[in-house]
């Protein structure tokens, strides 16, 4: 089967994975256990990969989270009590 320009580029792409004929009846064949040790084997080599925020970013990123959620929980009162007010108001005549 002529492979197409999609396949191509993505075998050149470091850590993709093309799943062929071959593949497939390779990895139906094999038993849950050598499919776990797959598995695992994989999440290792991919765990070495990620870069950790340190100590540092970690907090900093926090903070702004926090500070993002107090922005938005200010907005959303103001608003919500300004459209209070409008709704007693239009109610109460």
């Amino acid at each position: 089967m002529p492979k197409t320009l999609k396949d191509r580029l993505l075998e050149r792409l470091p850590g993709s994975r093309i799943t062929s004929d071959e593949g497939r009846s390779a990895s139906a064949s094999a038993s849950f256990p050598e499919k776990v040790k797959t598995f695992l084997k994989e999440f290792k080599t991919e765990m070495k990969k990620v870069t950790w925020p340190s100590r540092k970013e970690t907090a900093a990123s926090t903070m702004v989270v926090i500070v993002t959620v107090l922005i938005i929980v200010v907005f959303l009162a103001f608003v919500d009590n300004i459209l209070g007010w409008i709704v007693h108001a239009i109610l109460s005549n």
